[in-house]
């Protein structure tokens, strides 16, 4: 894994409520004229019909997980603080420091990113569900077609999650090489069984069983082992 580089991604509803008010000036009415009840019932019906028209697909959003976050945060503390029987000076600048700001980082990360499934495609957006803006590595939303995914995993194992890793073929193939791709998608790579495409990785900052049942859900390309 010290061969892959991060390749991370650094990831409105309108009601239309005024048709349904009821008016309440009457006086303004010509209460002399009938009022057809069949003609406010058809009304009522194509409002009906035009607010479901409206209706957007249900998204599921994962629930994050701030266990990576706070591993990295004990282990800089186990390094770092005063009275460890791990700390040292050498321990402190190699392992404390950055173990912390790295779980400090990750819970920012945590806090402020979220990924979703809809009806056509996974997708990493902000905790307000806006979009993330275009993908650092290889530009574009990061939203990706589940019929374009070749492969899916978690490392180290599905029991201690640290990396989420997917591949897909909707990237253009000019950036497939780019990061861990060169390696992914290297002849010796292809012998073996993988499948070329864009390689990404990110922390284990979301539920991450939750995350493999989406991808089975929506049947995301996998590579059997």
């Amino acid at each position: 894994m010290a061969k892959f580089a991060f390749s991370f991604v650094f990831l409105s509803f309108c009601g239309v409520s005024d048709a349904f008010t009821p008016r309440s000036p009457l006086a303004k009415v010509n209460t002399r004229v009938p009022i057809d009840p069949t003609n406010v019932a058809h009304s009522f019906s194509v409002a009906d019909s035009s607010s479901s028209s409206l209706s957007v697909a249900p998204v599921e959003i994962i629930e994050p997980s701030y266990n990576l976050a706070l591993g990295s945060l004990a282990l800089g503390a186990a390094f770092g603080v005063p009275g460890s029987p791990f700390k040292s000076k050498l321990s402190a600048f190699l392992g404390g420091i950055p173990l912390t700001l790295f779980g400090l980082f990750l819970a920012f990360q945590t806090t402020t990113l979220r990924f979703t499934f809809d009806d056509k495609n996974f997708a990493l957006v902000r905790s307000n569900l806006e979009s993330t803006g275009e993908n650092v590595v290889v530009g574009g939303e990061n939203v990706w077609a589940y019929d374009k995914f070749v492969n899916y995993d978690l490392f180290p194992s599905r029991s201690f999650p640290i990396l989420v890793y997917f591949k897909e073929i909707q990237t253009p193939e000019e950036f497939w090489n780019v990061g861990p791709g060169e390696q992914a998608n290297s002849p010796e790579a292809i012998a073996k069984g993988a499948i070329p495409g864009q390689v990404h990785f990110f922390p284990a900052i979301a539920n991450t069983e939750d995350l493999i049942k989406g991808f089975e859900k929506h049947g995301c390309g996998k590579i059997e082992k």
